[in-house]
């Protein structure tokens, strides 16, 4: 969907061959094939973020409608909903009227004033239910992912581990050629809207969170919705060099592009390596580790609780993490089949909302009940802990009932040290 909106747009506004390669740009770059895979916020975080951008591109025009205006204030609505980054696209906005003064026209309009409105309209939801609930997620944002709670001792490690990281998953010839385009644009004369507009998109969202590295640990994919601007950017700035006849470009875009392609083909599949190269990635190297051999970890845990279920009484299951809850309870059949009912699967109770988890229905009434408690150790050294304090409280006693491997075909993919815990208190 997102693709064809692109290609479309930029067949318009570029030409044909632009839209072309930039699709093929986007689909050889790790970190957007891997979010085109996985359900997370961020492909709607994105997804909405380029429609804000692509009918931003209608509003500043000089026969823009207010009706242009109210579907920018829709789509960055709708992007805040999926994800809090939607509000830098704010940022973006009052960075194109710094640097482009044709545009400030707009701002003598209505129209811009009504996109921050239907945005303020869409964020009431969020408000609302954070002013009901202690603004537990504006707390989680700021002081859990951000670190803004701690003391700050200004460091590079973060700063080059960051630009590492985003050379990587954002292909390092584009990498490169995006942030080329992005110091150089600017000596272009006449300087050209699209190419003030597309850095306009992406460039800040990108250097905040790189300026914010002096302070705490970014995420690769924190800067999701910059990177298609930032592509525009790089498009566009380098076309012109195409046109030309630059034969060098050719070269690096088959290099990017082949790259690009190799990697996301491997993200996809990572046992091609083995069948290619005779020895299959080991574990802690393989990029798939984490969503592989959740099947054979949920029967191993549901094994556990059927020996469990023979002293007499309910066995429920605790995660200690929400990601080993969810997993458990997708690919267990028994905790499928209980979801409408009374849940099977919960994460472990903690004093504070941690996840999504915290404001479910918790085991708290199944008193009395018997539990397997699940927890994943290191995978090269998987030493057997205690049990959790509060664990210990809840229940009478809990028992490790020892460290079981989970495999994928053959290869160890992680241990989990699972806990026989009785008669919740």
């Amino acid at each position: 969907m997102l693709g064809l909106v692109l290609l479309r747009f930029f067949a318009r506004e570029v030409n044909a061959r632009a839209s072309f390669f930039l699709l093929l740009v986007v689909t050889a770059t790790p970190l957007l094939a891997v979010g085109a895979t996985l359900m997370t916020v961020d492909p709607l975080s994105v997804f909405f973020w380029t429609l804000a951008m692509l009918a931003g591109w209608r509003a500043i025009r000089d026969d823009a409608t207010t009706r242009d205006w109210l579907w920018v204030g829709l789509w960055t609505g709708l992007g805040f909903l999926s994800k809090y980054t939607a509000l830098f696209q704010w940022l973006s906005w009052g960075v194109l009227f710094a640097l482009w003064p044709p545009a400030r026209k707009q701002l003598r309009r209505p129209g811009p004033y009504l996109a921050l409105l239907v945005c303020a309209l869409c964020a009431v939801p969020v408000l609302v239910w954070n002013a009901q609930h202690d603004w537990i997620t504006i707390q989680h944002v700021a002081a859990d992912n951000a670190g803004l709670g701690k003391p700050w001792h200004p460091t590079l490690k973060y700063f080059f581990e960051f630009l590492g990281g985003e050379f990587g998953v954002l292909n390092p010839v584009f990498f490169v050629a995006a942030w080329i385009a992005a110091m150089c644009f600017s000596r272009r004369r006449p300087r050209d809207l699209r190419l003030v507009y597309f850095f306009s998109m992406g460039a800040p969202l990108f250097l905040v969170y790189l300026l914010f590295t002096l302070h705490s640990r970014v995420q690769l994919n924190w800067i999701a919705p910059s990177v298609l601007p930032l592509f525009c950017l790089m498009v566009v700035y380098w076309d012109v060099g195409w046109q030309t006849g630059g034969r060098p470009l050719r070269v690096w875009l088959v290099t990017g592009l082949t790259l690009g392609l190799a990697i996301a083909v491997l993200l996809h599949d990572t046992d091609l390596v083995g069948k290619f190269s005779g020895q299959p990635l080991p574990p802690d190297k393989d990029p798939l580790r984490r969503v592989r051999a959740w099947a054979e970890t949920a029967r191993l845990v549901g094994e556990a609780r059927k020996t469990l279920l023979a002293e007499g009484k309910p066995v429920f299951i605790i995660g200690a993490h929400y990601g080993i809850t969810s997993q458990i309870a997708f690919h267990l059949p028994e905790a499928k089949a209980a979801i409408e009912q009374v849940p099977l699967v919960y994460s472990s109770s903690t004093g504070r909302p941690e996840n999504q988890f915290y404001f479910w229905p918790g085991y708290r009434e199944r008193k009395g009940e018997n539990a397997i408690f699940v927890q994943e150790l290191n995978l090269h050294d998987p030493e057997p802990g205690p049990p959790p304090a509060r664990l210990l409280e809840e229940f009478t006693s809990a028992n490790s009932l020892g460290i079981f491997e989970a495999c994928y075909r053959g290869r160890v993919m992680r241990h989990v040290q699972l806990f026989a815990c009785r008669d919740l208190r």
